[in-house]
C-alpha cells in the first residue's frame, strides 16, 4: 500500500472536501506551485518540494523508474 502527506501553506489550499457516507471519499486541491526540487529519501518515499509545500509519497524508486519506462 503507498501512503502520501502534503504540507501546504493556507492560501495554497484550493478546496478540501469530504462525503459523507460509509464509502465516503476526500478530495485535496492545491498548489505546490514552482517545483524547485524532487527527491527519493532512503529509495522509498518521493518527496516533491514546491514553493508552497511538500507532497511525500511512499513510493519505491524502483517502482517509479519501472513504470516510467
Amino acid at each position: 500500500m503507498s501512503s502520501f502527506s502534503v504540507e501546504l501553506r493556507r492560501s495554497s489550499l484550493h478546496q478540501v472536501s469530504i462525503t459523507k457516507g460509509p464509502l465516503g471519499k476526500v478530495l485535496l486541491e492545491g498548489e505546490l506551485g514552482q517545483i524547485p526540487g524532487l527527491e527519493f529519501v532512503e529509495g522509498r518515499v518521493l518527496v516533491i518540494k514546491g514553493v508552497h509545500g511538500v507532497l511525500r509519497l511512499d513510493l519505491c524508486e524502483a517502482s517509479v523508474r519501472r513504470l516510467l519506462g
